[in-house]
């Protein structure tokens, strides 16, 4: 038996050299100036069997998002529920209400991906729930209450270009948010040689459109052109269209909680409810009338999402939400703090070798050591949040080998984390971090990425 074990330890060993050889030669290839981080650790014996650079603090991109979600099943727990309260400003009498108060709690999940891709599914099932409760009139103002978040909404540490700005991965951060925070928009033709149709969603007076879309006969634009501008909730929408487009979305610019509240008080009206205020920002108070919706919602799909599809908005909500459940103070510093103190129970001092500075990894200055996120990756395995984590990330499988992994990528970084199952037996957990640094290009970054993971796949 004693023979076996020892046979077992030598073969393990002789693999783990192997692999550090390989990815040794792998590396070689990277060009002068160009930056690598690899840490691979054994989980079956706990050993890190590569540490290439592993203490090198490097860019972390999307990666980073691996981080919030360890964070946050670590902090908040897999049982967490986000909450979003809507109270009467007073008592129900003949069927009508003083007004209308929403309590945000920082949900990220009021979208269409959990509303089989309609997102005003929700609302009109909050407008169903009042009229259930005999609510037919608002007789006031819809009253939004963000104060769960602070702060700027979305980080100044961000792109500052309108390109990055205006795009659905740059939509801003708040309490009560509704479908990502963009502004969608699509094109109806008309009659042939008049102007299209525009549609925006938020429904909301807020959001000026610049309709310079026509209608053609034959063979139109398949693509929407459509702009939003930089200062402004401001949209340019040009081309001709012979066939209506799907919704195109933009980043919100600024007021994401009004427009909001502009698109529940739509949803309200079609839904056969009068309202005869209208939508303003303010405190409330749950005790000055009946609570008549309380929504939930789950916050491992959130991870999920966030993770699988590399949500950005969804890491900026759940950041900000760690922040407040911390500190009392839901905003982007405070939540930075919150998951590198949840880190700092997970790994550690090592924990001090990342730096934070949003929940998405848009950020440049989002930074880590690969030896800091393996650590990461090896605590979440054998924790209470081992499983949902795991199935937080994108299956990335090479031949019979099974992985599960999140990707990161900025113009200056490309980065893989997560673990790998090879055939013969067991898991590695693994970060692979790749900045472009002084090289000259960085095309080579991908490919040597990919190398490595195939060699631990071998």
């Amino acid at each position: 038996m004693l023979r076996i074990l020892v046979l077992s330890v030598l073969a393990t060993l002789a693999l783990a050299a192997d692999l550090d050889a390989k990815v040794g030669r792998i590396l070689s290839a990277i060009p002068r100036g160009g930056q690598a981080g690899v840490a691979i650790t054994d989980l079956m014996t706990g050993e890190q069997v590569v540490a290439r650079n592993a203490a090198q603090t490097l860019s972390l991109a999307s990666t980073t998002k691996a981080l919030v979600a360890a964070a946050a099943l670590a902090q908040l727990g897999p049982a967490f529920q986000f909450k979003t309260r809507i109270v009467a400003l007073g008592p129900i009498q003949g069927g009508v209400i003083p007004g209308l108060g929403i309590i945000g709690g920082g949900d990220p999940c009021l979208d269409g991906h959990f509303s089989d891709d309609e997102p005003e599914k929700i609302l009109a099932g909050w407008a169903n729930s009042l009229r259930h409760q005999g609510v037919t009139t608002i007789n006031g103002d819809i009253v939004i209450d963000g104060r769960l978040f602070s702060g700027p909404i979305r980080p100044t540490t961000y792109p500052q270009d309108q390109d990055n700005l205006q795009r659905w991965y740059s939509a801003p951060a708040s309490a009560f948010a509704w479908n990502d925070n963009c502004i969608e928009v699509r094109v109806i033709p008309s009659r042939v040689g008049q102007a299209a149709i525009v549609e925006v969603r938020p429904r909301s007076a807020r959001i000026e459109v610049d309709n310079r879309a026509r209608t053609v006969a034959g063979n139109g634009d398949k693509a929407i052109f459509v702009t939003r501008a930089l200062d402004a909730n401001r949209v340019t929408v040009s081309g001709n269209y012979s066939q209506a487009t799907p919704w195109f979305p933009l980043a919100i610019h600024e007021d994401p909680e009004l427009l909001a509240g502009d698109q529940v008080r739509a949803s309200l009206i079609a839904n056969g409810i009068t309202v005869t205020g209208q939508v303003r920002l303010g405190p409330v108070d749950p005790r000055r009338g009946p609570l008549l919706v309380e929504h939930l919602s789950p916050l491992v799909p959130a991870v999920s999402l966030m993770n699988k599809n590399s949500q950005n908005f969804y890491g900026e909500q759940i950041l900000r939400v760690l922040g407040f459940q911390r500190f009392q103070e839901g905003s982007i510093v405070a939540g930075s703090r919150a998951t590198i103190e949840a880190l700092g129970h997970l790994i550690g001092p090592r924990a001090q070798d990342l730096t934070i500075l949003d929940g998405s990894g848009l950020s440049y200055g989002n930074q880590g050591s690969a030896g800091a996120m393996c650590a990461v990756m090896v605590a979440m395995h054998t924790s209470p949040g081992q499983q949902p984590f795991y199935d937080s990330l994108k299956v990335k499988d090479v031949g019979r080998a099974k992985g599960r992994v999140k990707t990161g990528t900025l113009a200056i970084a490309t980065c893989l984390v997560g673990y790998l199952d090879p055939p013969g037996g067991g898991r590695y957990a693994f970060a692979l971090l790749f900045n472009r640094g002084e090289s000259r290009d960085f095309g080579w970054a991908p490919k040597i990425r990919e190398q490595i993971y195939r060699a631990m796949a071998e």
